[in-house]
């Protein structure tokens, strides 16, 4: 397989592991929008961007770089969903300490103010593939539970 680079706007097929797939769209910074698309077909439905958003997290490269997302077609990305989006990050040593990181920027925080945000993270390609799964299963991801905030 040829190595493919990340290109924004890059639609990315996501198998799913049982002959399905959904699909990613490749977002400015390191994220991905996951969308409820499942289907058996290789190529994307029409009105992907229309459908409801899965989830939006950072992947790591090799996702992409090695095909195992193999890319599919390019879109314009939504102006909804070019802004990088909050996440926060929650103090290790401290757990009480919570910060909001957004686009490069880190400030201070409250628990509640982090409750519904991802967690600053890059996800493994297989993590949120089993995320998606976990999803269409209608059961938690053990990932999402294992990266909320303590």
């Amino acid at each position: 397989m040829t190595r493919q680079q990340r290109i924004v706007g890059a639609v990315l097929a996501v198998p799913l592991g049982d002959g399905t797939s959904t699909f990613a769209l490749t977002l400015p910074e390191a994220d991905f929008a996951f969308f409820d698309a499942r289907t058996g077909e290789a190529d994307p439905p029409p009105d992907l961007l229309a459908k409801p958003l899965l989830f939006r997290v950072a992947v790591h490269k090799s996702a992409w770089t090695a095909g195992r997302w193999p890319r599919v077609s390019k879109v314009a990305v939504p102006a909804e969903l070019q802004s990088p989006q909050p996440k926060f990050i929650q103090d290790a040593l401290r757990p009480e300490r919570f910060e909001i990181y957004i686009a490069g920027s880190i400030r201070p925080s409250t628990r509640g103010e982090c409750e519904n945000l991802e967690r600053a993270a890059v996800w493994e390609p297989e993590h949120a593939e089993e995320r998606i799964r976990s999803y269409y299963a209608g059961v938690p991801s053990k990932w999402v539970q294992s990266l909320r905030p303590r």
